[in-house]
């Protein structure tokens, strides 16, 4: 190989390297981040709070016994249809009779001395009006037996109002008896259907006081009208109204939706894992269905969708597609001024940012603004944003964007990095059918 030769070899390899070390320079420099993207564009929202919770019948009544005994007789079953008085339970009686037999004589006995001290009251009043009298018109009578016969007088009245008030407390415990052995047969309250059967002939049926709750026995329900008993969250519960029309989805019943309206919201918060990391705060909140169901059973579980808001035609974007930044107070305010900052771009408020794990520097402060990345000439640009509603896909944007502004929806990694700037590749985002995303 000639001198010549060697030499042009060498020089073309020399200018091969410097072209590709001069390429890779220049596009390592414009190096661009792949994004998914979608349209600023009019959309139908509809605002929906979800929970989860039993089905259950409007009204029903648990049955209790009021008075201790074996239950002897239990005429009724699961499923039983039953009218107000109806017989449900008869509970041995015998106790129940010999404790009534005992009030009884006890009464009598007292009210026979309550006659005895009736008579000897009539007595000493009338022997006392007769030396007073005595007294009175100056006839011979000794003083003390004036004073005896008023002392027996009075001592007589006490007597006998002891005794009367004895009299009432027999006629009292008599009458509890008397409602004891009543309440040995136990009957429905309502109308309604037997929704649970929970005792057995032969059982002991124990009582209900004021410091124990007796044993439910049976519970009748009223299965017309069924409701959901659901827990939310307080950050939605707020949202929620009377009124406002549901949809009801039942485990049991996967073809079919129900509808209804919320009934009630509770005001009492109920705490569940206090002091651990699940902590939460909810309210109870019933849904009432609209019709009845052959198919509806009480204890199912259910699922359902409340409607809180609805727009039509409002500006929206993809919920993802809404990020917080960081900005520094003082770029801020002279980006609003339209005064140079540290962060190139036009358009929108474009300040010093940082992303959420980034440490002010001293004597910065900083503000965290919710906003949108828009796609303008090839380059990211950070617009705040304000918001209103949103359903499960899309958030309704009340300023910062315009109808067919190109905003970036993703990738979550991307969009939490991203920055003013940077210069983007953007995608479509693509529907389920492989269609661009125009919802």
């Amino acid at each position: 190989m000639s001198k010549k030769t060697k030499l042009l070899l060498f020089g073309g390899g020399a200018l091969a390297l410097i072209i590709v070390i001069v390429l890779n320079f220049t596009m390592g420099g414009e190096k661009k981040t792949t994004v998914n993207s979608q349209t600023v564009s009019q959309r139908d929202l509809t605002e929906m709070v979800s929970a989860s919770g039993r089905i259950q019948p409007k009204t029903k009544v648990n049955i209790t016994s009021q008075v201790n005994g074996e239950i002897r007789a239990l005429p009724v079953r699961e499923g039983d249809t039953v009218k107000a008085g109806q017989l449900l339970i008869v509970l041995d009686t015998v106790q129940l009779r010999s404790d009534l037999d005992q009030a009884f004589f006890a009464m009598n006995e007292i009210n026979a001395v309550l006659a005895g001290a009736k008579t000897s009251l009539d007595q000493s009043e009338e022997e006392y009006n007769r030396q007073k009298s005595l007294w009175e018109n100056g006839k011979l009578t000794a003083e003390v037996s004036y004073n005896n016969a008023k002392y027996a007088y009075q001592s007589a009245r006490s007597s006998y109002e002891a005794t009367q008030a004895s009299a009432k407390q027999a006629q009292s415990r008599y009458d509890k008896q008397l409602d004891n052995l009543k309440k040995a047969k136990i009957t429905a309250p309502m109308d309604g259907i037997v929704t649970l059967v929970d005792c057995e002939v032969g059982e002991i049926a124990a009582a209900q006081t004021a410091f124990t709750q007796g044993k439910t026995l049976l519970t009748i329900a009223n299965l017309d009208v069924y409701e959901v008993e659901v827990e939310v969250d307080e950050t939605e519960v707020g949202k929620i109204g009377a009124g406002q029309p549901v949809k009801i989805e039942v485990d049991a019943c996967p073809d079919t939706a129900f509808t209804g309206t919320v009934a009630e919201i509770g005001n009492t918060a109920i705490f569940k894992g206090l002091g651990t990391q699940d902590q939460s705060t909810n309210f109870k909140v019933k849904v009432e269905f609209h019709e009845a169901s052959s198919k509806i059973r009480p204890g199912m579980s259910a699922t359902v969708d409340i409607t809180t808001n609805k727009r039509e035609k409002v500006l929206s974007v993809p919920y993802s597609a809404v990020v917080v930044r960081s900005f520094d107070l003082d770029s801020l305010k002279k980006a609003r001024e339209g005064k140079p900052t540290e962060s190139a771009g036009t358009g929108g408020v474009q300040a010093a940012e940082s992303t959420s794990d980034t440490v002010a520097k001293p004597g910065q402060n900083r503000k965290e603004l919710k906003g949108v990345f828009l796609i303008k000439n090839g380059k990211a640009e950070f617009v705040e944003v304000q918001t209103g509603i949103a359903d499960q896909k899309n958030i309704e944007v009340l300023s910062g964007v315009q109808s067919g502004d190109s905003v970036i929806s993703g990738p979550y990694r991307v969009l939490r990095t991203i920055k003013n700037g940077d210069l983007v590749n953007a995608q479509k985002e693509m529907g389920a059918e492989g269609r661009e995303d125009r919802s």
